[in-house]
């Protein structure tokens, strides 16, 4: 005995504009979707002797999370320079007044995200770290550094292109 079975055709492009919306909500779309970007980027050249963290010019990026629970992807990328001794970047999250890098021991100058010393050179700084919203007010996410022992350190060195992205993604 063969038994056969029949579906009606499906047709995806007929559905799709069956739905009542323009595009997918933000709820219902799937976890790891993207859900805003935003991008600043500048050739300010800016130096400090500071040992606390200063905030870098142009540095800094606004958003508004969707979501309490979204996970904040941020990524920085700059060109550093140091005259001597230990600079260090983090960044500085507007509603918590910190710096994310969330280190137990942090003393205001000796812990961050991204570190490098010398004496004269030119280095990349480029990281990528993630946050947790907790919150759907406005965030400012924004580029600081120092120099450990009071030298000079610079950021984007020899005005090169220095940049900051935070992408919001749906837990």
């Amino acid at each position: 005995m063969t038994v056969r079975i029949s579906k009606p055709e499906f047709n995806l492009r007929e559905k799709l504009t069956e739905l009542d919306y323009d595009r997918v909500p933000f709820q219902k779309m799937p976890g790891g979707s993207i859900l805003q970007v935003v991008y600043a980027q500048t050739r300010t050249q800016q130096v400090t002797t500071s040992q606390s963290f200063v905030d870098a010019t142009n540095m800094f990026v606004d958003i508004s999370p969707r979501f309490l629970n979204s996970e904040m992807l941020i990524t920085v990328h700059t060109v550093g320079q140091v005259s001597g001794n230990r600079a260090r970047f983090d960044i500085h999250k507007s509603t918590t007044n910190s710096r994310i890098s969330g280190h137990s021991s942090d003393d205001g100058t000796n812990y961050s995200i991204s570190a490098f010393e010398g004496n004269a050179i030119n280095h990349v700084v480029h990281f990528t770290i993630r946050d947790t919203a907790n919150t759907t007010e406005l965030i400012r996410y924004k580029l600081q550094f120092n120099n450990t022992g009071g030298s000079q350190t610079f950021v984007q060195g020899n005005y090169s292109v220095g940049t900051i992205t935070v992408m919001e993604i749906k837990q």
